[in-house]
């Protein structure tokens, strides 16, 4: 008999009890047929589709199925959610590790285990090996930075354990950077804090108005530890410095012109990344304007413009591209 000659009403759902309770799927069916043998082969069908969804039930609570896939078949979207739920589970320890006052030194952390890189040997760059090699910590201008690398590995067994199962451990690159970024943005809250007439007005400033500090993740970590003398000294004429952070990127015997590879790190970024990772911030802007006004007057000017606003807009975004 055709398919159109026949009512057919079949509706099912899976009652789930109180967790202390058994599970008892229920089947309720209803059907109003003239063909009696095709209504009954539908009936068995949902029956079956009921009985197999009862078996990802346990213990009076749905286990629910899932199913491993390939990071390469995952959509964009998917690939996102991801990021977004594996960085959220990160920084939300790292908060509880790291405040305000450990801003300056995790930045010249960062600074002095990316700025080993050489682009024409491809050694050295963020990959984590001053917190993985005991031989690049104890050089000098690292060796007082290890209370602070000690803190971060023990952070890490925490981070670890926190973020979504099956998303694998945090690189200790990353770790670096999300610490950073967490100790930075407590570190300017806590000056907008400073600034305001009420408790309840400063919260709503510091939490809903500001810039986006976008962080890219997925950095490899490396204990190879770059050649020993590569970073300028944090005292260094800022003409050398300058020079230093501008080859970084640039490899040697590059053609000149308006298509030549430009440096990532030029004049604005230097001034942005070495004070910020210098022992003493403030005197370091004022030795770079005063050794090289003519480069670093203006974005002085601009920066401490921005400082004085509750948003910091315009640092925080020239900070958060460098890292």
């Amino acid at each position: 008999m055709a398919l159109s000659s026949k009512t057919l009403q079949i509706k099912a759902f899976l009652a789930i009890s109180r967790p202390t309770a058994a599970c008892r799927p229920k089947l309720l069916t209803r059907c109003q047929a003239r063909n009696e043998a095709s209504a009954r082969r539908e009936v068995l069908m949902g029956g079956a589709a009921v009985a197999a969804a009862s078996l990802l039930m346990q213990s009076g609570s749905a286990v629910a199925a899932t199913r491993q896939m390939a990071v390469s078949s995952l959509s964009t979207f998917q690939r996102g959610a991801q990021r977004k739920a594996f960085q959220a589970a990160a920084e939300k320890v790292l908060k509880e590790k790291f405040g305000k006052d450990d801003a300056n030194k995790l930045l010249t952390l960062i600074l002095h285990d990316a700025a080993t890189y050489d682009v024409n040997t491809t050694t050295g760059g963020f990959d984590g090996s001053i917190l993985l090699n005991s031989e690049e910590l104890d050089r000098p201008e690292n060796s007082y930075l290890k209370p602070l690398a000690n803190r971060l590995l023990d952070a890490k067994k925490a981070v670890d354990a926190a973020v979504p199962a099956g998303s694998g451990p945090i690189s200790h690159a990353d770790l670096m950077t999300l610490a950073a970024k967490v100790a930075t943005e407590a570190s300017w809250r806590a000056e907008k804090l400073k600034r305001v007439q009420t408790a309840s007005g400063g919260e709503i400033i510091t939490t809903v108005y500001g810039a986006e500090w976008p962080v890219r993740l997925g950095r490899l970590d490396s204990a190879e530890a770059p050649p020993a003398g590569r970073l300028p000294a944090d005292d260094a004429p800022v003409k050398e410095i300058v020079a230093y952070m501008k080859q970084l990127g640039v490899k040697g015997g590059a053609a000149p012109g308006l298509f030549a590879p430009k440096a990532p790190f030029w004049e604005r970024p230097t001034f942005v990344i070495w004070p910020a990772a210098s022992k003493d911030p403030a005197a370091t802007e004022q030795r770079f304007v005063t050794e090289d006004p003519a480069n670093f007057a203006g974005p002085k000017r601009d920066f401490d413009r921005s400082k004085a606003t509750l948003t910091r807009t315009g640092l925080l975004r020239h900070l958060a591209l460098c890292i």
